[in-house]
């Protein structure tokens, strides 16, 4: 039995709508493995799951920020997963274990936005 963490801290957005149907899809076919779905606090009545080798819990780490880096690497390096999936491009640099990373969206690989900090998008 393997064990699985979602990265699902994004679950209660617009895209997080991949997220939820991801989860409530894998906990029909996946009796196997063992999954832990990390969500923000506030999220963790958001997605209940049905499946027993489902359970959620809170991670609290602002995307693209410093505790994101420190704190969600070190919370990972405590579970000891054997696959992390990260629904989004965020996570962090010095995560050295087995991950998946979903990519929704590549235009801002051609396109700029003055709005996002200029060096975390090149």
């Amino acid at each position: 039995m393997k064990h699985i963490v979602i990265d699902a801290r994004i679950i209660n957005s617009s895209t997080g709508t991949y997220v939820e149907r991801l989860l409530s899809n894998l906990e029909k076919i996946d009796n196997n493995n063992q999954y832990t779905i990390l969500v923000p606090t506030k999220d963790l009545n958001y997605w209940q799951p049905t499946n027993p080798n489902f359970k959620v819990i809170a991670a609290d780490f602002a995307n693209y920020s410093l505790s994101e880096q420190i704190r969600l690497k070190k919370l990972l390096d405590q579970i000891k997963p054997d696959l992390v999936h990260f629904c989004m491009p965020q996570q962090p640099v010095f995560y050295k274990g087995n991950h998946v990373t979903t990519f929704h969206d590549l235009t801002l690989l051609k396109t700029y936005n003055s709005d996002k900090n200029w060096l975390i998008y090149h």
